[in-house]
């Protein structure tokens, strides 16, 4: 009788734990899962321009472009999802993706379920602070998110008001359904989601897409505030951000004098993966020892590419090779069709 007693005793032990055991993930927050020590290849990706800095497997690319209203955006996103950026908030269900609006854009938040993030019963932690009040998570039917508006507490300060992070997971067999305030099924052409009517999403979470986003968010850093806008250091005039450029490329601009070094500053011209396809110098017009802003010249010559966008890299000169005296700007241009 002694064993059978123990035995019932272990059985009803067990029982009580695992149930105790549900209830804690039950009522417990939810974590966004990010494998901190799975390992890839990645990249840094460092933008002086808005002064910010991440990581990023090389399964990524990365544009920096406009949305209408000349709203700048920096985009990650897999090349093979086959979807046409700039990508802003309101994109297909099955895209995966990073928009970092530093200007923010202008456009009504997505439909559907949603919470600030002071609200909602998971965990979300980046290192720079969040502002959990401004700061959204959109969430499925069944409760999961998929995607996430993210404010900051202290952005750097030539962000703004509104500059934000979206993050858009990738989401199978998605499905919108359009409700009336009475709980009737309407036609989601009939829908009115800023009026009466709830839109409700469902669908599944690609786990792998999420994941790799989630990983290079936490990565994400903001430079310091006391370190100097690289707009204050050159201002180029042409060509203009976004603006097609043919070969050979005149350059003009300003900058400061200890930009140069001998007068001279180098210039590179890269495709939209970062490979060089040129590279040349720009020359300071009159002189350049000084503190203030000096006029500079310059042209390069080079093979236009297939892709259609790419990048032309002013970079401070630095015949020392310190690492603090390592700044550079980076200008988004357009190589028309052949």
């Amino acid at each position: 009788m002694r064993p059978i007693i123990i035995l019932l005793a272990l059985f009803l032990f067990f029982s009580c734990k695992n149930e105790q055991e549900g209830q804690d993930r039950q009522t417990g927050q939810e974590e966004m899962p990010v494998d901190k020590n799975r390992e890839y290849s990645s990249k840094r990706y460092t933008n002086e321009n808005w002064s910010f800095s991440l990581e990023h497997p090389e399964s990524l690319q990365v544009l920096e472009s406009e949305l209408p209203g000349n709203s700048p955006v920096i985009n990650l996103y897999s090349e093979q999802a086959a979807y046409n950026p700039p990508f802003a908030i309101h994109e297909e269900p099955g895209n995966s993706y990073l928009a970092i609006l530093p200007k923010g854009f202008g456009v009504d938040a997505p439909s559907g379920k949603r919470k600030s993030l002071a609200g909602w019963n998971g965990n979300l932690s980046i290192d720079p602070e969040l502002n959990k009040k401004e700061s959204k998570v959109y969430l499925l039917e069944s409760g999961e998110p998929w995607g996430f508006y993210l404010r900051f507490a202290n952005p750097p300060s030539n962000w703004g008001e509104y500059g934000s992070v979206f993050v858009h997971f990738k989401v199978n067999d998605f499905k919108a359904e359009c409700f009336s305030d009475s709980g009737e099924k309407k036609e989601m052409k009939n829908c009115d989601p800023m009026g009466p009517d709830e839109v409700r999403y469902s669908g599944n979470v690609e786990a792998s897409s999420k994941q790799v986003l989630m990983e290079v968010l936490q990565t994400l850093k903001f430079k310091a505030s006391g370190e100097t806008p690289i707009s204050d250091l050159i201002q180029v005039e042409k060509p203009m951000p976004n603006m097609d450029v043919t070969s050979p490329l005149k350059i003009s601009g300003k900058a400061r004098g200890f930009w140069f070094f001998e007068a001279n500053a180098p210039i590179v011209l890269l495709d939209k993966d970062n490979n060089k396809l040129a590279e040349s110098y720009i020359k300071a017009k009159g002189e350049w020892m000084t503190e203030d802003f000096v006029s500079f010249t310059g042209n390069v010559e080079f093979d236009a590419p297939e892709d259609e966008r790419g990048y032309l890299v002013f970079k401070r000169a630095n015949p020392s090779d310190k690492k603090e005296n390592d700044r550079e700007y980076r200008l988004p241009v357009v190589f028309p069709p052949k």
